[in-house]
């Protein structure tokens, strides 16, 4: 009698898991689909932004007219920039590299220096 009421408990407890998951998924189903087409709403109308009396068409613009020589000069400006930017890199590369193939070929030096076999007493202390 103990075993199936026990069995009758776990069954109960399982179902009413399951029946609160499901009821809790469908509650928040709803209010996420909601958050989501809330976002993409949009509520600006621009047609009240122009007047009703006024047709688009008939407005007078003014046009700025582009001067290309300006364009121009600008641009051989730019690249004169550039250029002078590219020698100063490749000049400060350079620097960098010969102080580091200089000090690369001092501590060859040193390390052979270290390791050398031969010392000048003659004794085999190296050995």
């Amino acid at each position: 009698m103990a075993k199936k009421f026990g069995r009758f408990l776990m069954v109960t407890a399982a179902l009413g898991a399951v029946a609160a998951g499901v009821y809790y998924c469908l509650q928040n189903k709803d209010s996420s689909v909601d958050d989501d087409f809330d976002d993409d709403d949009d509520f600006d109308d621009f047609d009240e932004d122009l007047d009703e009396d006024e047709n688009p068409k008939d407005v007078d613009r003014n046009y700025v007219d582009l001067d290309l020589e300006k364009a121009e000069d600008f641009k051989e400006g730019l690249d004169a920039a550039k250029a002078e930017a590219t020698d100063k890199i490749v000049g400060a590369a350079k620097e960098v590299t010969d102080k580091v193939k200089e000090a690369a070929e001092k501590t060859e030096v040193k390390v052979e220096e270290f390791f050398d076999d031969d010392d000048s007493d003659g004794s085999m202390d190296a050995m």
